[in-house]
């Protein structure tokens, strides 16, 4: 749980930069000092039900999430990233999802951008890290931006050796005398829902143990994204949809909603019966 202190405080400076900032999916991202990145945004969307704030040391991709709001539907809010390393060029974004399941990722932003078209980004620079006449490497986790180490030289080299020989991962330069280790991630396999799955009959199985206690929705897509039907209300804990409501076979994607709330996006695949 965040403190009330600093939350207040960045809510009172978003407040004061409001008139200046574009609104979502735009934000800001502002070195602030003493290794502090401030990551602001004004929301339009009243109806907004989930955000989240995410960091990564590559533009397009490996993002983690750092910050979930709270109160995502407040007008003005932001986060302070007090875990940034310094000299290393990170990039921030958000994510954030409406009413409706629609969901949205912003433009990927490196640290001291502004929303102005052209604007400058701050040069990555690292004090090269002498010690008694020895030269030192400091390496950075790309997925652990705390886990920060340093070696010399001799010992760097027999590290970057056991990290090409014997792993998956990768190193690559950030400067002269910084690296970023980047772990590698193997591709994400498709785990079935434990709420909505097809059983051995070929029809599909939605089970809610929860359903006196919360209300749930669940909206079907087609595989390309166009909306099949919604349950407003599922009023059964185990509910069995025909085949027949389904118009081919093939993969369904769905959103499941507890009490108005995104709970899970997940899909299945219908096989053919015949």
């Amino acid at each position: 749980m965040k403190l009330l202190t600093p939350l207040f405080l960045v809510g009172l400076w978003c407040c004061t930069t409001a008139q200046a900032q574009d609104t979502l999916p735009k934000f800001s991202a502002r070195d602030i000092g003493r290794e502090k990145i401030l990551i602001s945004w004004t929301n339009p969307f009243p109806n907004c039900i989930q955000l989240a704030v995410q960091r990564s040391f590559d533009s397009t991709k490996y993002f983690t999430t750092i910050y979930s709001a709270v109160s995502p539907e407040l007008p003005q809010n932001g986060f302070t990233d007090a875990k940034m390393p310094a000299g290393v060029k990170v990039y921030y974004r958000i994510f954030y999802v409406l009413e409706g399941g629609a969901y949205f990722f912003s433009v990927s932003k490196p640290i001291g951008t502004s929303n102005k078209p052209g604007a400058a980004t701050l040069p990555v620079k690292e004090v090269p890290k002498v010690k008694d006449n020895k030269r030192y490497i400091k390496i950075y986790n790309r997925d652990k931006p705390t886990d920060v180490i340093e070696l010399e030289i001799s010992q760097y080299k027999k590290y970057k050796d056991s990290i090409t020989t014997k792993t998956k991962d990768t190193i690559f330069t950030v400067s002269e005398d910084a690296v970023m280790l980047k772990p590698y991630i193997p591709k994400p396999t498709w785990k079935p829902s434990i709420y909505i799955y097809t059983n051995t009959k070929g029809s599909v199985d939605m089970h809610f143990p929860s359903v006196k206690q919360h209300k749930y929705k669940v909206v079907f897509y087609e595989e390309d994204g166009t909306e099949l039907y919604t349950i407003k209300q599922v009023k059964e804990a185990d509910l069995t949809i025909d085949y027949g409501n389904f118009p081919h076979a093939g993969w369904y994607h769905f959103d499941i909603y507890e009490d108005d709330k995104l709970k899970e996006k997940n899909k299945f695949q219908l096989q053919k019966l015949f």
